[in-house]
């Protein structure tokens, strides 16, 4: 068994809910049910190893990362469009990147190499919310996913910007994955448990 960890960003349930019905439609038609065994979030960090000696003090880092940057004033996050990735055989909504959302995962990567010296995480950031990814058709038919799921999301109207709304810690298992989580090895048989949830903004 094979455990990693990751940080991810979850959106207004309004939003969330939009998207969701989303990428089932599109996971259903192009046949992709790796992608719909977990949740529906932002990746704020590559997955991680965190041993448990370790993983005590990374969680309270975590949550003071989060407290301290949650706010009253909610920011939001604007939809730049519906675009493949390549590198997963998938398709991904991107989003722009305000200075809040930069300075929050800067933070919680700082903890991330703090407490899991080996962690991978020098790559650029992009904000997005993955669609479908590792599917099981030729790249040529990816023009063809990204121009559906665009249709998709704007017959079911979903909005043009989100509100940031939980920060969460996640504990993600594979057998398959190894030691190579880099590869979407991972996709053949992913679970996962949602350890922390901390909010993002005081009402």
């Amino acid at each position: 068994m094979s455990i990693r960890y990751g940080l991810d960003l979850v959106l207004d349930p309004a939003f969330t809910a939009s998207v969701y019905k989303t990428r089932q439609i599109v996971c259903g038609q192009y046949s992709a049910w790796a992608a719909e065994m977990q949740m529906l979030r932002m990746r704020l960090s590559p997955f991680f190893p965190c041993s448990d000696v370790r993983f005590a003090a990374f969680a309270a880092q975590v949550a003071d990362v989060a407290r301290e940057s949650s706010t009253r004033e909610t920011y939001e996050l604007t939809r730049a469009g519906i675009v493949a990735d390549r590198a997963i055989n998938g398709v991904v909504m991107q989003f722009d990147s305000p200075e809040a959302l930069l300075n929050l995962r800067g933070k919680l990567m700082e903890a991330v190499r703090a407490h899991s010296p080996e962690a991978v995480g020098g790559e650029p950031f992009h904000p997005e919310i993955i669609l479908l990814e590792y599917g099981s058709f030729p790249e040529g038919i990816l023009s063809d996913a990204v121009e559906f799921a665009a249709g998709v999301a704007s017959g079911l109207d979903v909005p043009d910007s989100a509100t940031p709304w939980r920060l969460l810690l996640t504990r993600y298992v594979s057998n398959a994955a190894g030691d190579d989580w880099s590869s979407g090895r991972w996709a053949a048989d992913l679970s996962w448990q949602q350890l922390h949830s901390h909010p993002l903004y005081s009402k």
